[in-house]
Parts: structure tokens; sequence; C-alpha cells
């Protein structure tokens, strides 16, 4: 069996491509779980996303020289972690997700759609547990929202 290289590491601007492919193909998932795919809008195309995005610090995941994942957080909040569908339960999410806990000073939270439940079973897993609930819109379709929330260990 070979080995492929593995690296976790910083976001760099180089990678803006990459992460649009990543979350263009994983978003989609996420939102037909919730029924509300029609809402869909690529990365690139998605102005409030852009902003949000450059609000956050972000790591990513790379084998053999391809993104396959990233995670982004300011401060406390998660606000982003997409892994390319290919590469769904090897263990990228959760270990990305680590390294943004990690690099924290206080109790991490999120918010995740309701019917998002492999998400959720991570973040259960990982030790978020259900602060709230709310009805909320992406792209003009109800949704509902949790906000999850995991005290330091």
């Amino acid at each position: 069996m070979c080995c492929i290289p593995t690296m976790i590491r910083d976001y760099e601007s180089r990678d803006w491509p990459e992460v649009c492919r990543v979350y263009d193909l994983s978003k989609p998932i996420e939102l037909k779980a919730a029924g509300i795919e029609a809402s869909f809008l690529p990365l690139a195309c998605d102005m409030p996303r852009i902003e949000q995005f450059g609000t956050c610090a972000f790591r990513v995941w790379e084998e053999d020289g391809r993104l396959l994942g990233f995670v982004g957080a300011r401060r406390n909040f998660v606000g982003w972690l997409f892994v390319e569908p290919t590469s769904f339960r090897r263990g990228i999410a959760r270990t990305l997700l680590r390294v943004a806990i990690d690099a924290m000073e206080g109790d991490a939270w999120l918010w995740a759609l309701k019917q998002n439940l492999a998400a959720l079973e991570l973040y259960r897993r990982e030790g978020f547990r259900i602060a709230e609930e709310r009805p909320t819109q992406n792209g003009g379709l109800l949704c509902m929202a949790l906000r999850l929330e995991r005290g330091r260990r």
C-alpha cells in the first residue's frame, strides 16, 4: 500500500479555486438534506459568504498536492467545515474540526442545519450540544438551524 502525503496547513490565496471546488461539491449535499437545494449558489458568486470568508482564519487538508477539505473559524466560532464528497468518512472533517478547536481559547460554537444528520453526528461525537434551535432562511428558503456549543475539554 502506498502512502499519500497529507498536510494540514494554513490557507493561502492560491487555494481559493480549490476551496470553491470543494465547497461547490459539498454544499448542495447539505442543502439537499434540508430540502432547500434550490438555494445553492456557487461560492465564487455568493458575495455575503465571500465577505464572511474574509473574516475567518482557515486551515486546509491537502493530499498529494490536492485540497480535499478546509475549516474556517473566527475567535470561537467555526463558520466553515467542508470536505470533498469523494473523501467523506475518512476522518478529514473530524481532524480539521479538532485543529480549529485546539486553536481556540474558549468554548467553541457553530451553526448547522437541523437536517444535516451526518454533520450533527460528527459534532455530537466531538462534544457539541444543541444550545438553540431557530428557523432561518437560505437563499429565501426556510430551514431550521441549530446552534451547537462545546466547552473546553
